[in-house]
């Protein structure tokens, strides 16, 4: 299985927003390995005695006493925690040389074995969703599935024409991308829980040989979007009618609350 955090205390998924939240959401620790130091202070073209001056602290490790490095946070009063590594609102200047620490969030094992880290981790994170009970998750899909039946019908009726080009799902030619609800991303996955690797960096995997191979399942930003400008206002209306109503179902059901990228959201689940 490839997602740790559905083996955890409390089941849950997670997809990064890069909202910046862990790096500054209030005080702790970024535990720094062997290694790690000479490899952030090479990334920002530093020498190790300057970075360690400026980036990094001895403080004891409060589970086990030992002395170990850790990142600094900036030192103002209203800073909330943030790291110094951060510039501008939330962007990471070492993202992709990071430490350890900060690339396993939240998967760490306190956030995965005891229930009350991982509610602090979750009340830090938007994105950690809970994963659904198999209860809520069959009356949801139920629901789910009556409520495309409602837009399928309201878009034949609309009398929107779709000549079927596939434009609209290679998403760097359309200029858009695709949203959806984590309810409309796991309906998608148990609708067709197999498909190929994505054609291009983005796509959905749904989408084969410029064909849809999972017209059943597709969200409803795939139902409600036509390349047809006669129809284009009316369509964006229905699709916040029937998004609000999707999100009502969620809500009655208890299932998670999210929305994000679809292809990133589908692949995570077909891959597990």
């Amino acid at each position: 299985m490839s997602n740790p955090g559905l083996t955890g205390v409390v089941p849950f998924r997670f997809a990064c927003h890069r909202c910046g939240h862990c790096c500054s959401g209030g005080a702790g620790y970024v535990w720094l390995e062997e290694g790690e130091v000479e490899r952030l202070a090479a990334r920002l073209d530093m020498t190790v005695a300057a970075f360690e001056s400026e980036h990094v602290r001895v403080v004891p490790d409060p589970e086990s006493g030992e002395l170990r490095q850790s990142l600094r946070e900036e030192s103002t009063v209203d800073s909330g925690g943030r790291c110094r590594l951060l510039i501008g609102a939330n962007e990471c200047s070492v993202y992709e040389d990071r430490p350890k620490h900060c690339q396993q969030f939240p998967f760490w094992d306190r956030v995965l074995e005891n229930k009350e880290s991982f509610e602090r981790a979750r009340e830090v994170c938007p994105g950690i969703t809970v994963e659904p009970s198999r209860e809520s998750r069959e009356s949801a899909f139920a629901a789910l599935e009556q409520l495309y039946r409602e837009v399928d019908a309201f878009v034949t009726k609309s009398a929107s024409v779709c000549i079927a080009r596939g434009v609209c799902c290679r998403f760097e030619e359309a200029g858009h991308d695709l949203y959806a609800t984590t309810l409309e991303a796991d309906y998608a996955a148990h609708r067709h829980p197999a498909a190929p690797e994505p054609e291009a960096p983005g796509r959905c995997s749904y989408h084969v040989e410029g064909k849809c191979t999972a017209r059943e399942g597709r969200p409803l930003g795939c139902r409600t979007y036509f390349c047809d400008t006669r129809t284009t206002s009316v369509m964006e209306e229905a699709h916040e009618h029937f998004l609000k109503r999707i999100r009502a179902i969620g809500e009655e059901f208890g299932y998670p609350v999210a929305y994000g990228n679809f292809p990133a959201a589908l692949l995570e689940r077909l891959r597990e």
